[in-house]
């Protein structure tokens, strides 16, 4: 199935009083797409929205736009909403007219009817229609969001770029407005970039994910293409929850050793191997990993270093001499800090990554 790109970044470059944000960025969201820009504080995920909405000026790059090439193009003419974290809602007007403010500007001017008509409906979308007629400054932190979410939303522009939108929120508020933005995008067929450092509310809420780090694109694809073949170490330590586990590790004779581990695992289950270091960190996921009592037949030698309970099951952290992981495990398995356990790596079970460059060296997928 063809698809048609909504908005394509080409070589982005932003620097701010000499530090480098965006360096050579490329990205392109597909139409009626939810993407989701995943990274943390500092990868450039602002600037990537600002630099698609015209907000900022740019050191080198090309931005387009439903097809028409707008790095030039003021603002105004891109027709693409943007929703801050902050909430930027104006106090003199009430819940109703902040709402309706860009329907009344000069650009996106609309008749009083059709404005009642768009503001009632997106009101009951986000379940704020009983705050119409409310002071903003009366409400409270999620409503405040709500509302700043709505007054994008009732334009209907080509594009929502939706910056951090719902991490000021407590988890029940974020869950919520992570599924109303799904029906929304669902019902109108909406684009939207969404930029985030919430693992889960990424995957939760869109189609494809983008990790930056770094002022790049580190990997772009859905989370099964991501987990299946992560690009290098950067995205396996942003990706999952918890992250991908790495060891240090060696190949000698044919296999990968992993220091101070009772394993030797055959380079042949990792399928070609670019490069010729022997120096490699063997990533895994968590969920991939066997954890064990003491002394397991077979198996490497740990120290659960840290316990977190989560209610149904719980979180530990196991240190080894090749690395430290962490792995959640259900209830019945008794661990307490400072016992020793065993865990082992099935076969095929991981991915090598150049120690020194940490790009990913090892051609075989990985599949849950």
């Amino acid at each position: 199935m063809s698809v048609t790109p909504m908005l394509q970044l080409q070589g982005l470059k932003k620097a701010y009083r000499g530090k480098a944000a965006l360096r050579g960025l490329d990205l392109t969201v597909n139409d009626n797409e939810i993407f989701a820009l995943l990274g943390p504080t500092g990868a450039g995920k602002s600037s990537t929205l600002l630099a698609s909405a015209g907000l900022i000026d740019l050191g080198a790059g090309r931005v387009s736009l439903a097809g028409r090439d707008v790095t030039d193009a003021d603002p105004g003419s891109r027709d693409v909403a943007i929703v801050f974290e902050g909430f930027n809602l104006l106090p003199v007007l009430d819940v109703k007219d902040n709402i309706a403010f860009a329907l009344r500007s000069p650009a996106f001017r609309e008749a009083e009817d059709e404005i009642a008509r768009r503001v009632g409906r997106t009101a009951e979308l986000l379940r704020i229609s009983h705050l119409l007629d409310r002071d903003v400054d009366t409400l409270s932190g999620g409503e405040r969001q709500r509302v700043a979410i709505a007054r994008a939303l009732v334009r209907r522009p080509v594009m929502f770029l939706l910056d951090e939108p719902l991490s000021a929120l407590d988890l029940k508020l974020r869950e919520g407005l992570r599924a109303e933005l799904r029906q929304i995008h669902r019902q109108y067929r909406s684009t939207m970039l969404y930029a985030t450092h919430d693992y889960h509310g990424a995957i939760a809420i869109a189609d494809r994910i983008g990790i930056i780090d770094g002022g790049v694109i580190q990997q772009a694809g859905t989370i099964e293409e991501i987990y299946r073949l992560p690009a290098n170490v950067v995205v396996g330590r942003l990706v999952g929850s918890p992250s991908m586990a790495f060891f240090d590790a060696s190949v000698d004779d044919g296999h990968v050793v992993v220091k101070g581990a009772e394993q030797r695992l055959p380079i042949a289950e990792f399928g070609p191997v670019a490069g010729g270091s022997s120096k490699v960190l063997l990533g895994v996921w968590p969920e991939d990993i066997e954890v064990g009592a003491q002394d397991a037949p077979g198996a490497s030698r740990g120290t659960v270093y840290a316990v977190d309970n989560r209610g149904f099951e719980r979180a530990i952290q196991v240190d080894t001499p090749a690395g430290s992981f962490r792995k959640v495990v259900p209830l019945s398995m008794p661990f307490t800090q400072g016992d020793a356990c065993s865990f082992r790596i099935p076969q095929g079970g991981g991915f090598l990554f150049d120690a020194a460059t940490g790009k990913r060296i090892s051609q075989a997928e990985v599949t849950h």
